[in-house]
């Protein structure tokens, strides 16, 4: 079915050529000038090219870059509002009770602290838990 498709495609612009050469009213004269024929030719493989790289596509060049971006932690002893509502599960107020809970025991000394946090039980500090550090 593909290959009728092409052939017909390729036939119907050999016609459109030939009556944007001659005309509707004007009779087909086959002459020995080969540039016409080389130029249809040049312009068959292009369409028949371009029709089977789509039904075949090559496999796209993927090009790496050299400097990859490394999400650093967030020190819980350093951070601000903003910085604590970036993680999973921590809004407003939960962050607010980070930065008092800090404020009021000098600083975390370990992330595991966090669940005495109001807010932060066992699951969320394990979704958390790599996202964040003590300095």
């Amino acid at each position: 079915m593909i290959q009728f498709l092409a052939l017909f495609f390729v036939v119907g612009t050999a016609i459109h050529l030939i009556r944007e050469k001659t005309g509707p009213d004007d009779t087909l004269k086959i002459s020995g000038n080969l540039g016409e024929a080389s130029d249809f030719k040049a312009r068959a493989e292009k369409v028949d090219s371009l029709y089977f790289s789509k039904q075949h596509p090559q496999e796209p060049e993927v090009v790496l870059s050299q400097t990859v971006s490394v999400t650093q932690k967030i020190d819980l002893n350093r951070a601000t509002l903003e910085d604590l509502m970036r993680l999973p599960k921590i809004g407003e107020v939960t962050a607010q009770r980070i930065i008092d809970y800090r404020t009021a025991h000098n600083g975390f000394t370990s992330v595991d602290e966090l669940v005495n946090v109001k807010g932060i039980g066992e699951k969320t500090l394990e979704r958390i838990k790599n996202e964040v550090c003590i300095e």
